[in-house]
Order: C-alpha cells, then structure tokens, then sequence
C-alpha cells in the first residue's frame, strides 16, 4: 500500500529556504552603510552635524546623503561619495550638491573629488559575494564604533 501525501503537506514538508534577491541584498547593504556613516561622527550623545548647511542632529533624523545620486553604484557605497545630511538638504533641497562638493574636497581633497567624478561614468555591477563582504565589512565597523561607545 502506499501512502498518499497532499500537496498541502508536500508543500510544507520540502520547503527550501530561498536565498535573499540581489535586490534585497542591495537594501541590507543600504541600511547597514546608512547607519554606519550616520553613526561614525555623532558624538557619545548620537548628535551629529549636516555636512551641507551644518546644522546638529540626532543622527536618527539624519540621512545618509549621496554626493553623486545612488544610481551610479560605482561610487554608491564608497564612503568618500557620502555623508550626514538632514532630510531638508539631502530631499528637499536637492541634496545641495554645491555645498557637498565643498564638503568633499575639505575633507578627503580635490583629488578625491576628480576621481568621484571618473568613477561615476565606470559600470560596476556587484556580484552577491561582493555585496555579502560589504555588509559584513560595515556590520563590524557598527559594531566597533558601538565598543568605543559603551
């Protein structure tokens, strides 16, 4: 005699756990850069200054503003291309691009903007092991920044 399965208890008897899409990948590895870069230069109260019209914040209600706009993933998760910006600079009044491009050359020099520049027209696309790597890489500077905290 044998014995007969449903679809119902198959169906649930050989699931397989699906592997997260690239596209999910992308948004762990968004939220995770996000929050590192909004953390890295708070102070030991979590306030932390737009880096465009230098207001303070507490870095919750900051975002983590793109230099050039995320699309072009070349330069989407290099940590020259961003910083802390409040939501009026970074939505409302188009991310300031003037006064972030100030920021970028005080801080890592004009050299380091050129080559934004260049890297920006460079068609990058990450493989899952790559994207894997870098969340993994901001989850340990989160954890090391949060160490230095406590």
């Amino acid at each position: 005699m044998v014995a007969h399965i449903n679809a119902k208890e198959r169906k649930t008897s050989k699931k397989r756990k699906k592997s997260p899409s690239l596209s999910d990948l992308e948004k762990t590895l968004d939220k995770v850069f996000s929050q590192y870069v909004r953390q890295k230069d708070c102070d030991a109260g979590g306030t932390v200054e737009c880096v465009t019209c230098n207001q303070l914040f507490y870095w919750k209600e900051t975002d983590c503003g793109h230099f050039i706009k995320r699309q072009y993933r070349s330069v989407r998760w290099d940590e020259r291309n961003v910083g802390v910006q409040c939501t009026r600079c970074n939505h409302y009044m188009g991310g300031r691009q003037d006064d972030f491009s100030r920021y970028i050359i005080k801080t890592y020099g004009y050299s380091a903007y050129d080559e934004l520049m260049r890297l920006k027209y460079q068609t990058m696309k990450f493989s899952r092991l790559e994207i894997l790597e870098k969340i993994d890489e901001y989850k340990e500077k989160l954890e090391r920044l949060n160490e230095r905290r406590d």
